[in-house]
């Protein structure tokens, strides 16, 4: 537990339960990951309590459980799973307060507090109260108790939020600031490209990232809900879409620092969190777009949409999926519907773990990279990927040999200035995937070595590769 000038070390929500989860059973990775699966179950049991119907949370449930990068960080240890919770918290404690208008305001400031200390895209949810008040309003059924609850504990909990970075750093608009310093321009940013890249962004960008990242059909399909909820202003389900409606502009239209406006990256991490509203939002509207012909042609537009996009981006199985899902809405029973739904959403979900396993080959890394160390015969530096040594304590932990002998590879002229005998290259490919910028530290490893060392042997384990290297004579 550390609270420092380092920007992560303020959100708490996402090393605190993480760590003490490592601190008492040990440094696992399934173990430390419990607290995602926590987060994705509670919130699952909130909102299947809130689904109508048989029918809507068979439909909820299918669409929350089969959504394949909400289940990626299903075994990650990421502050976004358990925002995954916060959000669906705020909702939930939103729907009854008519009936209990302090724990209502006191579900949703606990929500938002426990939201911004784990992440700061939280505050993409910020709208939502402004909302829900103003369609009570609007509709004639203000509750002046949650609206006085709700402010009191809201000012309540800034005050001492605020009073906090004023007592710890001397600033009490520090996390602000901290925020803003951690801005940085990278091939993610917008601003320092101009304003065409800031149109392009915040114009058809995000709509080919829904499509590319499986969002899409998600979208799709909750918009009959949607429909439906703004139209009768039922409750439950108006707050769900007050709720989508409010992280999707805090989506399409945040910036990333105040000092400037620099539209968001759409990270498909991030968007995890509005996958329950909209599973919540799919259950609530399926019996709508069945009953509704010019609805269902809505959706048949949409999605032939996503797949023509998925097309042009050469995503064949993406454009594959959507269009099968278009084509089961014209399929003529409802319960082979509903079944051929079920199917299609479950085989890519079962299909991922697989693949997923094969791309990160883990338990070769730590299999390989344990080898490595722990040789006797094996004593020279190790070039290792720059993020394989940054995660070296978690990887290998309790060996202090890690310090000695692994190399970052951005370190790799360092080393050979040193002239050890032997140099050992143990590249992790899956950097490939995760973090494609180390090609610019790999690529002229090679070429760095050649000209006083030369390759002895090599080989290739899944998706380790191993070198070495020994001193020209």
């Amino acid at each position: 537990m550390a609270t420092n000038d380092y920007h992560f070390s303020s959100r708490w929500g996402a090393y605190i339960p993480a760590g003490l989860i490592v601190h008492w059973f040990g440094m696992n990775p399934h173990w430390a990951s419990a607290i995602s699966l926590l987060a994705y179950l509670i919130t699952f049991l909130l909102l299947i309590r809130l689904q109508s119907g048989k029918e809507g949370k068979l439909v909820f449930s299918i669409w929350m459980l089969t959504q394949v990068y909400l289940l990626h960080f299903l075994t990650k240890v990421y502050p976004d799973a358990l925002l995954v919770l916060c959000v669906a918290f705020v909702v939930f404690a939103s729907t009854f307060r008519f009936q209990k208008p302090f724990l209502a305001a006191l579900g949703i400031i606990i929500g938002f507090f426990v939201g911004m200390v784990t992440k700061e895209t939280m505050v993409l949810l910020g709208t939502f109260p402004i909302l829900i008040l103003y369609f009570d309003w609007r509709s004639k059924k203000m509750n002046l108790s949650f609206l006085g609850y709700l402010i009191a504990l809201g000012l309540s909990v800034i005050l001492l939020y605020l009073a906090y970075f004023w007592w710890k750093f001397g600033d009490p608009f520090y996390r602000v600031s901290s925020i803003n310093a951690g801005h940085y321009v990278s091939e993610f940013t917008y601003a320092d490209k101009g304003w065409k890249s800031i149109w392009r962004r915040l114009s058809y960008l995000p709509i080919t990232t829904f499509v590319e990242r499986i969002y899409w059909p998600w979208i799709v399909f909750a918009i009959p809900g949607i429909w439906n909820a703004l139209k009768t202003k039922k409750p439950i389900d108006l707050e769900f879409s007050l709720a989508f409606l409010s992280l999707l502009i805090g989506f399409w239209f945040m910036s990333s620092t105040l000092e400037l406006y620099n539209p968001i990256y759409l990270n498909p991490r991030h968007l995890i969190v509005i996958v329950p509203i909209m599973a919540f939002l799919i259950g609530s509207g399926w019996k709508t777009w069945k009953t509704n012909p010019k609805m269902k042609w809505t959706i048949m537009s949409l999605m032939i949409l996503g797949v023509t996009i998925s097309v042009f981006q050469n995503d064949w199985k993406t454009a594959a999926f959507q269009g099968v899902l278009a084509v089961l809405l014209f399929l003529p029973k409802s319960s082979w519907q509903l079944a051929a739904f079920s199917l299609v959403l479950i085989g890519p979900a079962i299909l991922a773990i697989q693949y997923q396993k094969g791309l990160k080959d883990y338990q070769n890394l730590i299999k390989s990279l344990n080898k490595e160390l722990l040789s006797p015969e094996n004593q020279t530096p190790i070039l290792v990927n720059n993020f394989i040594y940054f995660s070296r304590e978690v990887l290998i932990p309790e060996q202090g040999l890690t310090d000695k002998k692994l190399i970052p590879i951005e370190s790799a002229d360092s080393l050979i200035r040193t002239a050890p005998e032997e140099i050992r290259v143990f590249i992790y490919k899956y950097y490939q995937h995760a973090y494609p910028q180390e090609e610019e530290d790999i690529r002229p490893l090679g070429s760095l070595l050649e000209p006083s060392y030369q390759m002895q042997e090599g080989q290739v384990d899944g998706q380790i590769e191993i070198q070495v290297y020994r001193r020209r004579d």
